[in-house]
Order: structure tokens, then C-alpha cells, then sequence
């Protein structure tokens, strides 16, 4: 219970201060600035209440929020009020890694990310997939370790620019491409990908099998697949008021929506 209050209390911080944050937070290029200095970003400080609200309402229709048809335009609208504020305070990989004693976190991050492409076991040149890609930090970590070539998809436009830009700047964007679109319905082939991967990602699938499925459809036969997700364990109980709103707390301030989603 512990692992899932610190959760909960980030995740409530997050959306508390949500507006903001990002009514004085901008581009997280602009180096050597405080938040209060920062300016642009993915949306107009005159139409972040506006996007502020429409986020928020989704959680007055939950089980509007659940229909797959419902989940693009909530899952976009909150990463263009959040992925500024992730990318600056967070860095450009929005997911959680264990510690590594002596190490500092962005290398226990990258040590992460390595570890999940070295599972898939392909050679250089490989073609994978990055299923919720955001703006391409364990991408390009993943890239520049395994020589292989990855193509990440966002349903984000803003996450795109930002990802494309970051992947410039790495030297990484011959080998890192992003595109935007729904991981639900990915423009794809069939069996053209040698491995796929996602991290903290699909949790955004109504139902994961709708996720994986099409994973599946554009994996080559044999091929791995590895993620990791939020998931609880066997000790949470639905009818207990502290655990339901420990998961809800998550639920709204991380954007994870759908039960099968979250508490797999």
C-alpha cells in the first residue's frame, strides 16, 4: 500500500498544479531558465483553461472514457497540458525505473530502457516498433544501444515535433523516425516490424488485448514483443474506499483510464 499511496500523492501533485504549471511553463529547450521564464509550448496560455477543463470532464463520463472511440482526444488533450511540465521537470523519459546503487537516475533510466531491447534479441539494422513513444527518450536510449532502427508512434502531434527534434539533436534521426497516430489503429503493415516494445504506455488501451492485438498484426511471425506497464497486484481490493481512491488518484492524474488497463 505504500507503493501505491506515493504513486497516488505524485500523480494528485500532478494534476493539482496542472494549470498552473503549464500556464508559466514552456519549451523545455530553453536552458537555463526557471519555470516562470518559460514561454510556449505545445498550447496558447489563452486556451490552457479551456484544455484544462475539457481534460477534466472526461472524468465526469467515465464510461465515456472507456470507448475506444472516446480515448484519442483524452489521452491528446492531456499530454498537450503535461508533456512540457514532464520534459522539464522529468526528462525525456516519461516512465519509472528501479534505482541502481551508484548510479545516477538518468543512467539507471537508460539501463532500463537497454535491458527491454536487449529481451527482444535483434541485430543491428532491425526494424522495431516504440508503441507510445512520447517525445522518444527510451527511443533514442534503445537506438543508440542496439544499432537497430526504431519507429515510435505518438497520438500527440506536439510530442512528434518535440521527439523529431530531440532525435536531430542526438545525431539519431537517420535511424529514430515518429509518427502520429493511434497505437489502437496503426498505420502499418501487416508483419513488417522484427520486434516492438512499450513503456508506460498502454495503459491508454480501453482493453489491452485491443492494444496488443494490433501489435501483433505488425510484428513479422516470431518475433518478441516486451512491455512493462502499471499494473496492481493481488493485495488491492475493490471494495476497500482507501484503494479505490488511491487508483482513481492515479487514474486522473496519469491519464491511465480503463479498469483492465490499470488493474491487470
Amino acid at each position: 500500500m505504500d507503493t501505491l499511496t506515493l504513486f497516488c500523492t505524485a500523480s494528485l501533485i500532478a494534476g493539482g498544479g496542472l494549470y498552473w504549471f503549464v500556464c508559466v511553463l514552456g519549451s523545455a529547450e530553453q536552458k537555463g531558465k526557471r519555470a516562470v521564464h518559460l514561454s510556449g509550448g505545445s498550447i496558447s496560455k489563452e486556451k490552457v483553461q479551456d484544455k484544462y477543463d475539457q481534460y477534466w470532464s472526461f472524468f465526469r463520463r467515465p464510461k465515456e472514457i472507456e470507448k475506444a472511440e472516446k480515448v484519442p482526444a483524452f489521452v491528446d488533450t492531456f499530454y498537450n497540458l503535461v508533456t512540457d511540465i514532464y520534459e522539464w521537470g522529468w526528462g525525456q523519459s516519461f516512465h519509472f525505473s528501479p534505482s541502481i546503487p551508484g548510479k545516477s537516475h538518468r543512467d539507471a533510466t537508460r539501463l532500463h530502457e537497454e535491458m527491454a531491447v536487449d529481451l527482444l534479441n535483434i541485430n543491428p539494422g532491425a526494424r522495431i516498433l516504440d508503441a507510445g513513444c512520447g517525445v522518444g527518450g527510451p527511443m533514442r536510449a534503445i537506438a543508440a544501444h542496439s544499432g537497430a532502427n526504431v519507429v515510435g508512434i505518438t497520438i500527440n502531434e506536439y510530442q512528434v515535433k518535440r521527439a523529431r527534434l530531440h532525435n536531430r539533436k542526438a545525431g539519431l534521426d537517420k535511424q529514430c523516425e515518429v509518427v502520429c497516430g493511434n497505437f489502437l489503429q496503426m498505420p502499418f503493415d501487416d508483419n513488417c516490424f522484427d520486434g516492438a516494445y512499450s513503456i508506460e504506455a498502454t495503459c491508454h488501451a480501453p482493453k489491452l488485448e485491443e492494444v496488443y492485438s494490433e501489435i501483433y498484426r505488425v510484428l513479422k511471425p516470431g518475433s518478441m514483443y516486451v512491455s512493462y506497464e502499471w499494473v496492481t497486484t493481488e493485495l488491492y481490493r475493490g471494495d476497500d474506499p482507501e484503494h479505490v481512491e488511491v487508483i482513481q488518484g492515479i487514474e486522473r492524474g496519469t491519464r491511465c483510464r480503463g479498469s483492465e488497463a490499470t488493474r491487470t
